[in-house]
């Protein structure tokens, strides 16, 4: 008999002894009992020695079954080392890595295969009637189909042609992708990116974290696919990672249109469970080459990873912020160290953090300062003062001016505001009611097509009351702008002018964008109106106007890192303007006109607003000249919430390291309720990232001990971005 510890998906510390007739390998797959439930685990440890056992031998029961499925080692030591940095259940850590169809206790549907065209098949082009099936022979000539890529070109009969070519001697299945890669509308680099892109490719054998700071428009994804192209000629793989809203049909089309007989795999949270199992385990075995996805493909095995690179690595949305709150990048140059290879971070605005490790000598910084197409230039950034300037339906007569301009010329202007909606909250100025949510301490939005108040942080809807629910008054006021009402005053001025509204009510789902995209290169669109969504990703060559609206709010807010998200967000949507031979302007409507924030920005002086925050950071000892670490506790009752993080604060200032960690007492969250949970939070901090991570086993570990009378939940939030 054998003794094995498998890992459990349970929030609790600790794996769990099973035993087996035979050895097994680590990573292995497998059912067991809990309690009285079955439940898939993976294999951790084996051969454990009997006499450190604190429990009865007897006791242990028998793994149920064993699977066919291993987890790399590469993944079980990304696990490992999560796990251990965020303070996260290892078991929870390591089901959040994988699949959801591998949670589940049965038996996994194997590979599909993979057809290529026969040697005779090669040579005698085969007589084809149907279009379809020609299609099909043109793509197989250049590249290994999987049979969803054939049924994406056959439709429904994809099997019957499989078989019949087959019968035919015209298709068969292989094993292998090894084939002559083909690249297509290869850019020649210019001297800027060709010698970035020759000093990284030097590195391909070793570790080398690089920062690729380019401005918008410089290229730098030329240089990301031109390394791609170099790392698959080596016969490696590739990883992407991007954020969720980069993951654009542009991006991809240029990839693809790049690479066409690389088999891809897109990793968002719009894939089907079968769709990621299939990319996880076509990775894990080589037939997929290249990668592209958000942060949870970090966690992609690999049978040969040759290059990492994350663009927009500046990007909040690489963090996870439920369940294991995880930082993708973070994880990404991890890995990168680990294995050996390189690691590209690009940005137009590198984030404080990833500059710091640059300041430190630990990351290489290249810069691209030039825009690739010839002549292009960065846009003219005015700044447009309110204080004499009224608004006009969000509008002044300035901005109003240009955009009838961009009319005239037949030129796309982009009307920027980051929320989306008609309007931020509906009141009654009777009473003082406002619409807020019943789940959340926030108020609804109000949206205007569907005549419905919504919560965009729960969800939660209702429709617009008639009369004010308080006080029966029947004229309720719409307070503060969204997009609906900015694209509303804009069809009011402008009548002509085809208008068109991008957030995630209106463009959430691909065929959506498709069409979008499709309208604007076709020159249909005059005027887009959109939130943060239209930030970054997109080369639009017509696009010559930006009009920024409500951008004051970054500028005062609780958190310390408002300033550096405004300064990127207005970097990156300013960056849309002038991509093409036209010049670009950018109009920004403030208060502050003379904020000196603005005036960085006008400057396009992204270093000296840099230098300004690390003054600023390291006088206040923030991060990254301190480490955070944020003990996020919830319950149905504030004041039971808190009750039990005094006792945690109480506690944990018994065996703090004294002069080296540092404990601020429970507060309240900012927003208080969340999704009907009462929300309370505690902040560690030190100088030192290995005292406060040596603190934080011991809370952890502790912590439990401390049983809350009521039901209280609590995670810890390492170096968060939210506070």
């Amino acid at each position: 008999m054998n003794l094995i510890n498998v890992a459990l998906d349970v929030p609790l510390m600790r794996c769990f002894s099973y035993s087996h007739s035979d050895i097994l390998p680590i990573g292995t797959r497998v059912l067991v009992e809990f309690g009285k439930k079955p439940m898939v685990g993976f294999v951790w440890e084996i051969n454990l020695d009997e006499n450190t056992l604190d429990y009865d031998i007897q006791k242990i029961k028998p793994i149920l079954q064993v699977f066919p499925e291993i987890i790399t080692k590469d993944i079980l030591d990304l696990v490992k080392f999560t796990t251990n940095y965020y303070h996260y259940p290892l078991g929870q850590t390591l089901f959040n890595a994988i699949p959801g169809l591998m949670r589940k206790p049965k038996i996994l549907p194997v590979l599909d295969e993979v057809f290529s065209l026969t040697a005779i098949a090669q040579t005698n082009s085969p007589h084809l009637k149907s279009k379809k099936q020609q299609e099909l022979y043109r793509v197989l000539t250049k590249s290994v189909l999987d049979k969803s890529a054939i049924k994406a070109i056959i439709g429904a009969t994809y099997l019957k042609i499989i078989k019949a070519w087959q019968e035919k001697n015209i298709l068969i299945a292989t094993q292998t992708t090894v084939i002559p890669l083909l690249i297509q509308n290869k850019i020649k680099l210019n001297p800027e990116q060709q010698v970035i892109f020759d000093q990284i490719s030097q590195n391909f054998q070793h570790y080398h974290p690089s920062v690729l700071y380019g401005i918008t428009g410089s290229g730098k994804t030329e240089v990301y696919l031109q390394l791609i192209e170099q790392v698959i000629h080596n016969g490696a793989q590739a990883l992407v990672l991007v954020p969720e809203i980069n993951l654009t049909p542009q991006l991809l089309q240029r990839f693809k249109q790049r690479f066409p007989n690389v088999s891809m795999h897109i990793l968002t949270s719009n894939v089907t469970d079968h769709e990621r199992l299939s990319g996880y385990l076509g990775t894990q075995v080589g037939t997929k080459q290249i990668i592209i996805g958000t942060r949870l493909a970090v966690f992609t095995p690999f049978k040969h990873l040759g290059i990492i690179i994350v663009d927009e690595e500046h990007d909040q949305s690489f963090k996870q912020n439920d369940g294991l709150h995880y930082m993708a990048r973070d994880l990404a140059v991890w890995r990168a160290k680990t294995i050996g290879i390189p690691i590209v971070l690009g940005s137009a605005t590198p984030s404080l953090e990833t500059l710091y490790n640059v300041k430190l000598n630990k990351y290489t910084l290249y810069k691209m300062g030039e825009r690739a197409i010839e002549n292009a230039r960065l846009p003219i950034i005015k700044l447009i003062d309110l204080n004499v300037n009224p608004l006009i339906d969000g509008l002044t007569a300035i901005a109003a001016c240009e955009i009838e301009k961009r009319l005239e010329t037949q030129e796309l202007s982009l009307v920027f505001i980051n929320r989306r909606g008609y309007s931020p909250i509906v009141v009654c100025y009777e009473c003082g009611w406002a619409g807020s949510c019943q789940n959340c301490s926030t108020n609804m939005v109000y949206h205007k097509g569907v005549a419905r108040l919504k919560c965009h942080h729960c969800g939660w809807n209702m429709p617009v009351p008639k009369a004010c629910p308080k006080c029966k008054n029947q004229y309720l006021h719409t307070i503060g702008q969204g997009t609906q009402k900015i694209e509303e005053g804009l069809a009011t001025r402008f009548p002509n002018a085809r208008i068109y509204r991008i957030d995630q009510d209106t463009t959430n789902t691909k065929v959506a964008w498709n069409e979008l995209y499709q309208k604007i290169h076709k020159h249909e669109v005059d005027i887009l109106v959109g939130t943060q969504m239209l930030a970054k990703g997109h080369d639009f060559h017509n696009l010559t106007l930006v009009v920024g609206l409500n951008i004051d709010s970054g500028l005062y807010s609780y958190d310390f890192r408002a300033p550096e998200l405004l300064f990127t967000q207005l970097t990156q949507v300013a960056g849309r303007s002038g991509r093409g031979v036209k010049a670009g302007l950018v109009l920004l409507q403030t208060h502050y006109p003379k904020h000196e924030l603005y005036q960085y920005l006008i400057r396009h002086d992204f270093g000296g607003f840099i230098n300004y925050l690390f003054a600023q950071r390291k006088a206040l000892q923030l991060p990254p000249y301190s480490f955070y670490v944020l003990l996020r506790a919830s319950g149905h009752e504030l004041y039971k919430v808190m009750e039990y993080l005094n006792k945690v604060f109480i506690f944990a200032e018994k065996f703090k390291p004294a002069g080296l960690v540092g404990i601020y007492p429970p507060v309240p969250a900012i927003i208080q309720r969340l999704k009907n949970r009462e929300r309370g939070q505690i902040l560690f901090y030190s100088q030192q990232r290995e005292v406060l991570h040596g603190f934080l086993n011991q809370l952890t570990v502790e912590i439990p001990r401390i049983k809350p009378k009521y039901d209280i939940s609590w995670i810890l939030d390492v170096d968060p971005l939210e506070i």
